[in-house]
């Protein structure tokens, strides 16, 4: 039987990550959720919450991130960690500003998984190399670069480089564990590191299909969540002002 781990990553004061956990209730169980925490360790003891682990990786704490090269392996190395022992057989992975807006949104992630014989969902997902896309470009004349893929690629293809976008994604637990365990040569951003890694590692990607029109990098969606729910969504972002205040009456 499959069985699901929500993974959240915030930074949220406790009073925000409490609505936020208030409302992730209506959508799956909280034995099901990890808040995986980027902040003060005091704080995360606060929060009533069985599932919390604390990540205190710098690589987090970027501002502009593809340019100073955002990670989360860190994450992915805290979360592996963690499912040692547990019986979950798929880890989604969401950011705090991207939140469910349909019941059985993971069941709904599963389905559309083994349709597509996949071992990851991302978001976003192309193949950048001999591409201008400003992050390959930015990569590709880093010394190692192509050298590392090439160093453990199982693909006919050595150079293939992948992109996606990181707010949030699906995978079968042992691409993930897998993935987690990998050593960055040097700092690689998160949006090509990940699926990258993935990739040359013989895992198979997929595209989220008509799920990308709901996942937007910039501005503010809490206005949208009844709008994008009715348009078919199972997940939002961003929306990153919800928390801020009481959560509606649903």
């Amino acid at each position: 039987m499959s069985r699901v781990l929500n993974v959240l990553l915030t930074h949220q004061p406790v009073a925000q990550m409490d609505r936020m956990l208030a409302w992730w209730r209506d959508y799956c169980p909280p034995e099901n959720v990890l808040i995986v925490f980027n902040g003060d360790e005091k704080l995360l003891a606060q929060l009533d919450h069985p599932h919390k682990t604390l990540v205190d990786d710098p690589r987090l704490r970027t501002v502009k991130h593809p340019r100073e090269r955002q990670s989360y392996t860190g994450v992915w190395r805290v979360v592996s960690r963690w499912l040692e022992g547990r019986d979950y057989t798929h880890v989604h992975f969401a950011e705090y500003d991207q939140l469910p807006v349909t019941p059985g949104f993971n069941e709904r992630q599963l389905t559309y998984l083994e349709e597509e014989r996949a071992d990851v969902l991302a978001f976003q997902l192309q193949r950048v190399d001999g591409t201008s896309q400003p992050h390959y470009l930015y990569h590709a004349a880093l010394p190692g670069f192509f050298k590392h893929w090439e160093s453990f690629s199982v693909r006919h293809d050595r150079r293939v480089v992948l992109s996606m976008f990181g707010s949030g994604s699906f995978w079968k637990r042992g691409a993930f564990d897998v993935t987690a365990a990998r050593t960055e040569p040097f700092p690689i951003y998160l949006e090509l590191y990940l699926p990258t890694t993935a990739h040359h590692l013989g895992y198979r990607l997929r595209d989220w299909g008509d799920q990308n029109r709901h996942i937007n990098s910039l501005g503010d969606f809490v206005d949208q969540i009844e709008h994008a729910r009715r348009d078919g969504a199972w997940t939002l972002h961003p929306v990153k002002t919800l928390w801020n205040q009481p959560l509606p009456t649903r």
